[in-house]
């Protein structure tokens, strides 16, 4: 198709649908990571206090803060930990296609979300329907990487090496711990909202112990 104008002629073929470039794609990733990362400490807010007051109650009222200081750093390794699962699962792209872009746009979604969920499950801890939020976002975000390693099990012509079925279940299995982490979490906020927060802990020890006995690097 031409399409004339004032600068000149453009050519334009709408039968050609150009590719994502898989730097490109990574690029977006980390810009975004980044952001969501940055923007997790607006949810520390300064306390409102008078020179005066701040003389006897600052340090008071920073420890009154120590939900909105959970829920951050949880938020903050955690976003870290699926940023490095993203670098380590696209290691194997080599080119993207429909499928990785659809996937990695849910997955940005999601990142973007976090500082929201964070910020509220902080301040209204023993909220079960706040942290809740925080449990489902994080769940998302989990079974959304297990479709992203899936889809690459499943299209070996994207990927730069094939991936063998017994690798793929040791990555599908891996890429399950942060939903069956985050179920546990939804369970245990019916008995301490609060408390629901701290069941991301497990994900380090998890993810050591998964590593330790898989022989796939991802």
């Amino acid at each position: 198709m031409e399409k004339r104008g004032g600068m000149g002629t453009i050519l334009m073929d709408d039968r050609r649908d150009p590719k994502i470039s898989k730097s490109r794609l990574e690029a977006l990733v980390d810009g975004i990571f980044a952001f969501a990362m940055t923007l997790l400490v607006t949810g520390l807010v300064i306390p409102h206090l008078s020179k005066g007051e701040a003389k006897a109650r600052l340090a008071v009222s920073i420890a009154e803060m120590r939900s909105e200081f959970t829920s951050f750093l949880v938020a903050f390794f955690v976003l870290a930990s699926f940023w490095q699962m993203h670098n380590r699962q696209f290691h194997y792209v080599r080119a993207v296609d429909s499928g990785i872009v659809r996937v990695t746009m849910f997955i940005l979604a999601c990142v973007v979300l976090m500082p929201f969920t964070t910020i509220i499950s902080g301040v209204y801890s023993d909220v079960q329907i706040a942290v809740n939020l925080f449990h489902a976002n994080m769940f998302s975000l989990g079974a959304l990487f297990l479709v992203h390693w899936r889809h690459l099990a499943r299209t070996p012509e994207i990927t730069s090496v094939e991936i063998g079925s017994r690798d793929a279940s040791k990555g599908m299995r891996r890429a399950l711990i942060t939903p069956a982490i985050s179920i546990l979490a939804f369970i245990l906020s019916f008995i301490a909202p609060s408390w629901s927060m701290a069941t991301y802990l497990l994900i380090i020890p998890s993810v050591a112990i998964a590593r330790r006995y898989s022989q796939l690097k991802i």
